[in-house]
């Protein structure tokens, strides 16, 4: 196979995976959208990782690069891990939000 079209497959793969990560948040109001989501971004960061891998070991490029090859692979894996941590629609921040800020002010 040629090595333009696995870089390619593994360019939309890998935008997929970024794109899904950014909404998993909004995604985990549904508990069947988050599981959904998680299991799209796994299956993209396993597929982006050993196309990357095929890419690395017959001497291709990704980004005209192949020194940026590796670090991406370690990348997929680590959204890979963080993509199953459950959020659930839990507020998980400590901190005071800008909302919770704006009712004390109109209470005091």
């Amino acid at each position: 196979m040629n090595l333009e079209i696995l870089e390619t497959i593994t360019n939309f793969s890998c935008g997929l995976a970024v794109f899904a990560f950014t909404v998993i948040a909004t995604a985990s109001r549904n508990p069947k959208v988050e599981v959904l989501v998680q299991q799209i971004i796994t299956i993209c960061c396993i597929f982006s990782a050993v196309l990357l891998t095929i890419i690395l070991i017959n001497g291709g490029t990704f980004w005209s690069s192949e020194k940026l090859i590796p670090p991406l692979i370690a990348l997929n894996l680590i959204i890979m891990f963080a993509a199953r941590l459950n959020l659930k629609g839990k507020q998980i921040s400590q901190g005071m939000n800008p909302h919770q800020i704006g009712r004390l002010s109109q209470e005091e």
